[in-house]
């Protein structure tokens, strides 16, 4: 998934309700709850997904994988 994904794109695509008034990008909320960028082979747990750093560039996550976290990490 693309960094500049729009939160309502995700939404969409994971059944989500992530909230899209405070970030444009899930590459924008993801470092939010993650405190910073990530780095390459970083992964970031938000809202029971887990996202990857595949690609960064310009200080900005470029590239996620994202996956489902299991049942029982998403519940911690």
């Amino acid at each position: 998934m693309a960094g500049d994904a729009t939160i309502s794109a995700v939404n969409g695509a994971f059944a989500l309700s992530l909230p899209d008034g405070d970030f444009d990008t899930i590459g924008g909320l993801v470092a939010h709850e993650h405190g910073r960028v990530p780095r390459r082979g970083e992964t970031v747990q938000v809202a029971g997904l887990n996202f990857a750093v595949m690609l960064t560039r310009g200080g900005a996550v470029r590239w996620f994988k994202v996956t489902r976290a299991p049942a029982e990490a998403s519940e911690a």
